[in-house]
């Protein structure tokens, strides 16, 4: 004969409130893995290929260079520059361990569960409103967190550089860049091991020294 089974236990008010909260921490749980998957903004991938970025990657920081760089007299505009395509070629020559953390701060940047939690926005950054993306962009540079103010910078950084390499960007600023500057012949270093030693760089004769 088998021993009696223990009587149901009593759904108390506790249990069934405990049960609630699981109930809606699992809702939680299943609403953030949607917004975390939610989609950005696709764009054209350019014909070279992309050597670091993805292609949300590449959509995203095309997305933040449109708002730094929008169309105006004398100046090109970001498509024009195209400045994702130009960061992803700085990325290349630079260490892989950098170039990975812009591709996570990238993906940070326009995740929609992240844009809620820091924002309380669910609409990823690159499918935003042109105003609205100014907003979210700025708070990242005025957040409490230094994680946020850190990427802003980073984004920033590398948006503006990606930009002003391009010769339209650098004509229109009227800054002329001394022949020899530049040693196109120079050993890149990939952050493995000592740095090379920096060869003897060819100067035309007359030029800034």
């Amino acid at each position: 004969m088998s021993p009696p089974r223990p009587a149901p236990e009593a759904l108390t008010r506790r249990r069934l409130l405990k049960r609630g909260l699981f109930g809606g921490a699992l809702l939680a749980l299943g609403g953030s893995a949607a917004l975390a998957t939610r989609g950005g903004l696709s764009l054209p991938l350019p014909p070279e290929g992309l050597q670091v970025l993805g292609p949300r990657e590449y959509a995203t920081l095309q997305a933040l260079a449109r708002r730094a760089f929008p169309p105006r007299p004398g100046w090109p505009d970001a498509d024009t520059a195209r400045v994702a395509l130009t960061a992803d070629g700085l990325l290349a020559r630079g260490d892989p361990a950098v170039a990975k953390e812009v591709k996570d701060l990238l993906g940070l940047f326009d995740n929609a569960l992240a844009g809620f939690l820091f924002a309380g926005r669910v609409t990823p950054f690159s499918r935003l409103a042109p105003e609205a993306q100014d907003a979210a962009f700025e708070a990242w540079r005025t957040s409490r967190l230094v994680l946020l103010r850190t990427g802003h910078q980073a984004l920033r950084t590398l948006v503006y550089s990606a930009y002003y390499v391009h010769p339209a960007a650098a004509a229109a600023t009227g800054y002329v860049p001394p022949e020899g500057f530049h040693d196109a012949n120079a050993v890149a270093w990939k952050g493995e091991g000592p740095r090379p030693a920096p060869g003897p760089v060819t100067r035309k004769e007359g030029s800034t020294p």
